[in-house]
């Protein structure tokens, strides 16, 4: 369908594995645009942390196995852009390096579809830098060439293997190179280049779980067949490969490098777990099941709104019943001193940082952290039973909530306020490929219910095959029951049922694994 507005369209280089090698025009765009086309090698935090409105169409291609054709691609570029829209062509390295960004922008001017072009940290030069290589060196390089190994009978036939392999004092970064290593290294060596060339071979280049192979270049092939090096790889070869043993800083000395966490919580209260994760190592895994969608309850508001004589409090056990609490005064322009009355109390550890980040200091805060333990020293705390009192439960939509029975038993007056729902995260079958194809390490969970909607999404089988390649993490005892009632083994559990109590447990676990 085409419209009177005429769209455009983003190439956009994503750099390679790390999600903040993004570019900040890269990631603005990104964020403001109708709908993103992305391929397989993009950090799949950039993806699910857009924006609920952008649409999402995966086109990624792994060996052997295209979702689309390169030519269904740009058609498909085209298309959106003549509905109006704003469209991102999310690519991984730099559109114009061995990314087709060249061909897309041809068709793209061949169709009357205006572009631009944001560049990328190109994937060659990073997996150089990441491994502690330097491209060029002053006593080592004085010339970088980048070339693609990819086996196809064009590709080989603009390629001088002569001049290549003659290149000294200089450095030699390939692409797409895995299958055909082999084959280049003998190319090279019989045109003159010396079998004893130091060279490397990088996985996952930038991915916190990239590997290197290194090697004198005729044993590069054996040495990466015994790695079991699988693509995406990256090869460097020239003296400064040489110089990775002494300068590989990436990941050196960090509690939780080269582990592949899978984070299930919902995106928009994940984004600071995925930063410390990262930084102490992980690669993360942000595979939310589970996402919030904003319900407005009338009868909470008014009665909210309704004076009283009793001692009146505001009662919240999660950071999204804040964050949609004070995001709906504040769309209503409602002065806040309109609760000016209430008192505030805050179950577990996410809540009390989200009222503090707003400049609110509870009334209130439980010893313990789980809910029945909030509701019970409470409960103790300002004797219910003989102290009247209104309470506005802030929470989500619950079938049976353990702090409203109790409350409500102890003779506290009571209103549940549900302003958000629940439901499950949607999984494109192309994003369950990819997970199951690098699988975690460790699965963490937050909640129960986070647990259920992994079963829902995969289903029984597919979650049990999942969990039988990683060990399982969990918030607390109630999400470590709903665990192993779908069969599965929790390995570590938070003591102090908080998400940095729980990470601090994981980082400890993989720290005696390094002891060991």
């Amino acid at each position: 369908m085409q419209t009177g507005k005429k769209g455009r369209v983003f190439l956009i280089g994503a750099g390679p594995g790390d999600p903040d090698l993004i570019t900040i025009k890269g990631l603005s765009l990104l964020n403001l645009c109708d709908v993103v086309v992305y391929d397989n090698l993009i950090p799949h935090e950039l993806i699910v942390s857009l924006p609920q409105n952008i649409e999402r169409k995966y086109v990624g291609k792994i060996t052997d196995q295209h979702t689309l054709p390169q030519e269904q691609i740009n058609q498909l570029l085209v298309d959106l852009a003549r509905e109006g829209k704003t469209v991102a062509r999310l690519k991984g390295g730099d559109p114009f390096v061995f990314g087709r960004g060249g061909e897309e922008a041809e068709f793209l001017r061949e169709n009357d579809i205006e572009y631009e072009v944001v560049p990328g940290v190109t994937a060659g030069l990073a997996a150089a830098a990441y491994t502690g290589i330097p491209a060029s060196h002053r006593d080592m390089s004085a010339a970088i060439l980048m070339m693609t190994a990819h086996r196809t009978p064009e590709h080989s036939s603009m390629m001088s293997w002569e001049c290549i392999g003659k290149i000294k004092n200089g450095t030699i970064i390939g692409y797409m190179g895995v299958k055909s290593l082999p084959d280049v290294i003998e190319r090279l060596i019989s045109e003159g280049m010396s079998p004893e060339t130091e060279s490397a071979l990088i996985e996952r280049a930038c991915f916190p779980t990239q590997r290197v192979a290194r090697a004198h270049l005729k044993d590069l092939p054996q040495r990466a067949k015994e790695m079991e090096i699988r693509p995406p790889a990256i090869f460097i070869i020239g003296d400064v490969a040489g110089l990775s043993k002494n300068l590989a800083w990436y990941g050196r000395d960090k509690a939780l490098a080269g582990v592949r966490i899978m984070v299930t919580r919902p995106v928009d209260q994940s984004g600071w777990i995925y930063r410390i994760l990262r930084g102490m190592g992980a690669e993360v895994l942000a595979c939310p099941t589970i996402r919030t969608v904003f319900t407005e309850d009338k009868r909470g508001w008014r009665t909210l709104a309704e004076k009283s004589e009793l001692d009146s409090w505001l009662v919240f056990s999660s950071e999204n019943g804040v964050r949609y609490f004070f995001g709906y005064l504040k769309s209503k322009e409602v002065d806040l001193r309109a609760i000016a009355s209430y008192k505030i109390a805050a179950a577990g550890s996410g809540t009390l940082r989200a009222l503090n980040n707003l400049g609110y200091y509870p009334d209130f805060i439980p010893e313990e952290s789980t809910m029945v333990d909030f509701a019970q020293e409470y409960s103790q705390k300002y004797n219910l039973s003989k102290n009247k009192v209104k309470i506005i439960r802030v929470r989500g939509k619950l079938d049976n909530d353990p702090v409203e029975n109790i409350l409500r038993q102890e003779g506290a007056q009571i209103t549940c306020l549900d302003l958000y729902e629940t439901v499950n995260a949607e999984w494109e079958e192309s994003e369950i490929r990819r997970l199951f194809s690098y699988p975690p390490h460790m699965i963490v969970f937050s909640s129960g219910r986070a647990v259920n909607a992994l079963v829902e999404i995969l289903g029984d089988q597919r979650t049990n095959t999942l969990a039988e390649k990683s060990l399982i993490a969990t918030i607390g005892p109630t999400t470590s029951e709903k665990v192993r009632q779908h069969g599965m083994e929790v390995a570590l559990e938070s003591s102090k049922h908080s998400i940095p109590d729980l990470i601090t447990t994981i980082a400890e676990y993989y720290q005696r694994e390094k002891d060991v």
